[in-house]
């Protein structure tokens, strides 16, 4: 993890191209919610998001050692958790993305690729956007995915 800091009521998470940001991030992001009165089955639920939203953009949106990250904003918004996750991946649009085939057995069932369809239950509000191109140096994403869950 790069950094983590509260910033006018929110935590700001800067997290590395690594999977180890995933641990990373969740302790920090518990250590905040900790302090948000939340039902065990709401904390929940933003955490499985965090796991799975963060992982995909490791695992999928970078090149292994590129040196990119992820940027998480994280704030209690009126009966909701709300997390915007920020990279400067390759474009990945995940409301986009097929859903997953049905399988009629465990041993039909393939590992993997159920993430983004069980972060669309979980949330109640999801939306993705294409950033422009920015000039100049620093951070500069070009994806940006915004979840709320309901607290």
């Amino acid at each position: 993890m790069r950094s983590a800091e509260i910033v006018e009521g929110k935590l700001r998470l800067i997290l590395n191209n690594c999977i180890a940001a995933v641990q990373d991030g969740q302790g920090e992001l518990e250590r905040f919610l900790a302090g948000h009165a939340l039902a065990p089955k709401a904390l929940h639920r933003v955490e499985v998001v965090f796991e799975e939203l963060v992982g995909n953009i490791v695992r999928h949106g970078f090149a292994k050692g590129s040196g990119q990250s992820i940027h998480v904003w994280v704030a209690q918004k009126p009966g909701a958790i709300e997390l915007i996750f920020e990279d400067d991946g390759m474009p990945f649009n995940p409301l986009e993305a097929p859903l997953p085939a049905a399988f009629s057995s465990l041993e039909d069932a393939r590992i993997g690729g159920l993430g983004i369809s069980l972060v669309v239950k979980l949330a109640d509000d999801l939306r993705y956007e294409r950033l422009p191109p920015a000039a100049g140096a620093g951070f500069a994403p070009c994806n940006r995915m915004v979840v709320r869950v309901a607290a």
